[in-house]
């Protein structure tokens, strides 16, 4: 891969199940896919909401079965993905900073060269200031355009 990146598409699916209550979002957008060593890190834009006027840009690194999210812009979040530890991080929006726990059961990744498209596979538990707001599981595919 170059320098600046290899050029990917990236489609996102989180599925969130809180007792009952289950929500599914998806998100596509492009980006670049980076890989040294065993450090991969994936970085692209997030499409803006309605009313957001900046927009998100989402970088995550991916290293020895760990994951973290850095989201800069409209949300600002920084977070670590370990499975078996709880991680605290901060999640900013327009309604001010709030405390954050994960819980991480999985983190997954798999980048099939002559295929080249991967995916990242990321299961864990959310409390969010306080509150526990549910189960998440995120699959992300990548592919090269």
């Amino acid at each position: 891969m170059s320098s600046s990146g290899l050029p990917v598409s990236v489609q996102m699916k989180t599925t969130i199940k809180d007792g009952k209550r289950k929500e599914i979002h998806t998100m596509e957008a492009t980006g670049n896919l980076y890989q040294r060593g065993e450090l991969t890190v994936l970085r692209f834009s997030e499409p803006k909401e309605e009313n957001d006027e900046a927009s998100t840009t989402q970088t995550v690194k991916l290293n020895r079965g760990e994951m973290s999210v850095q989201r800069k812009g409209a949300i600002t979040m920084n977070q670590r993905f370990v499975p078996g530890i709880e991680t605290e991080g901060m999640y900013h929006s327009q309604f001010g900073p709030m405390s954050m726990l994960t819980d991480t059961s999985e983190v997954n990744y798999n980048w099939d060269k002559e295929a080249r498209e991967g995916w990242i596979a990321l299961r864990y538990t959310l409390v969010l200031q306080g509150s526990q707001t549910g189960n998440y599981d995120m699959y992300v595919k990548i592919k090269e355009v």
